[in-house]
């Protein structure tokens, strides 16, 4: 260590695990820790509903969802080969008037 350099900017430098310098651990701690905030934040949804309508309306479309599953899994394999959504609307709009 020669006179002109700051204890300050020598402790970086200090070799430490496997060779790496404190520098080097710094670094790949802080870019560990991004990856995990980024993939945290990009692969979870984080939102929380601000109103009772929000609320009341995400369960009714939780509803809708769930009865329209049920009714698709109604419909046989050979008939969902050519089905597309509005083919399968109709087909259950269908079915709900010839059920009595």
């Amino acid at each position: 260590m020669d006179d002109n350099t700051d204890f300050r900017d020598v402790w970086l430098e200090t070799v430490t695990i496997g060779g790496f310098r404190v520098w080097h651990i710094i670094a790949a701690v802080l870019g560990i820790l991004m990856g995990i905030m980024i993939m945290v934040c990009c692969c979870i949804r984080f939102r929380i509903p601000r109103t009772k309508q929000e609320i009341e309306a995400d369960y009714q479309r939780k509803q809708i969802t769930k009865k329209f599953r049920e009714k698709l899994q109604q419909i046989k394999n050979s008939e969902m080969d050519d089905m597309d959504l509005q083919k399968a609307l109709a087909y259950i709009k269908l079915e709900q008037y010839d059920d009595p």
